[in-house]
């Protein structure tokens, strides 16, 4: 594996998973989003991937 299909995968790989947390995010009403908000390891983690954390849909 070249260092530029190490990239892409990783590339792909990190918006896989970044898609994942927002869809789960996404799915949650404003009381289990509030209640996520609160947790610093969850703002942390959701802060790493990118997760949309404003009230959306």
């Amino acid at each position: 594996m070249t260092k530029k299909e190490l990239q892409a995968a990783v590339s792909a790989a990190k918006e896989e998973t970044r898609k994942a947390l927002q869809t789960v995010f996404d799915a949650l009403n404003k009381g289990q989003r509030s209640k996520l908000g609160k947790d610093e390891a969850i703002v942390a983690l959701f802060d790493r991937w990118g997760v949309d954390r404003e009230d959306s849909p």
